[in-house]
C-alpha cells in the first residue's frame, strides 16, 4: 500500500483498506504517511454523511494500531518539516537552531541527518547565485519571496528556492 500512486486509486478505497489493516493492528504508518503528499486528500463516508480531510484520515488510519508503530515517525516528520521552515527563514537564529538540532544526540538520527544536510546546503551555493544576490538587498529578496508565495504553484516553489539560495549566499 505504501508504494501506491494516490492518483491511481480512489481515496475512499485507499482509506478503507488502510483503516482495515490498522484495525488488524498492522503497521500502516508508511501507507498513512503517503497521504501527506496530497494536502487535498479527502474521504467521503456516505453512511454518516461525513467528510474526512487529510488530518482526520490520518487519525483514523493510525490510531487503531499500536502507537509504537507511528509515534516516532510522526515526531521525525514534524521535526523535518520544521527544520525545512527554519532553512527558509535564513536568519542567524534559524541557522543556530538547525545546527543545535543536528548536534543534539537526543534527537532521532534521521531528523539529525536531515538537519545536517540542510545546514550544509549553503556549501553548495554556486558563483551564479552569489553574483545575483549582490544586486539585491536582503529586504528586497525577502519581499520578493513573500509576494511569490502568495501563488500556489510549482513555479512559485522554484522561485522560493532561488530567492532563498540568494539570501543564503548573502549570509555566507
Amino acid at each position: 500500500m505504501a508504494r501506491s500512486d494516490l492518483h491511481e486509486v480512489q481515496p475512499k478505497d485507499y482509506f478503507s483498506q488502510v483503516h482495515r489493516m490498522a484495525t488488524l493492528n498492522e503497521n500502516t504508518t508508511a501507507s498513512v504517511f503517503l497521504i501527506l503528499e496530497d494536502p487535498n486528500f479527502k474521504v467521503f463516508i456516505p453512511q454518516h454523511v461525513l467528510t474526512l480531510g487529510q488530518n482526520y484520515a490520518l487519525v483514523y488510519m493510525l490510531l487503531p494500531t499500536n502507537q509504537d508503530y507511528w509515534l516516532q515517525p510522526a515526531i521525525e516528520t514534524a521535526q523535518k518539516s520544521l527544520i525545512l521552515v527554519l532553512w527558509y527563514a535564513q536568519t542567524d537564529a534559524a541557522e543556530k537552531a538547525i545546527a543545535s538540532f543536528a548536534a543534539d544526540a537526543s534527537k532521532p538520527p534521521s531528523a539529525r541527518d536531515y538537519a545536517r544536510q540542510i545546514a550544509q546546503a549553503k556549501d553548495k551555493i554556486g558563483a551564479k547565485q552569489r553574483v545575483e544576490a549582490v544586486a539585491l538587498t536582503d529586504a528586497s529578496l525577502r519581499r520578493k519571496r513573500r509576494e511569490r508565495m502568495k501563488a500556489v504553484s510549482d513555479e512559485a516553489l522554484i522561485d522560493l528556492d532561488d530567492y532563498t539560495v540568494m539570501l543564503a549566499a548573502k549570509c555566507k
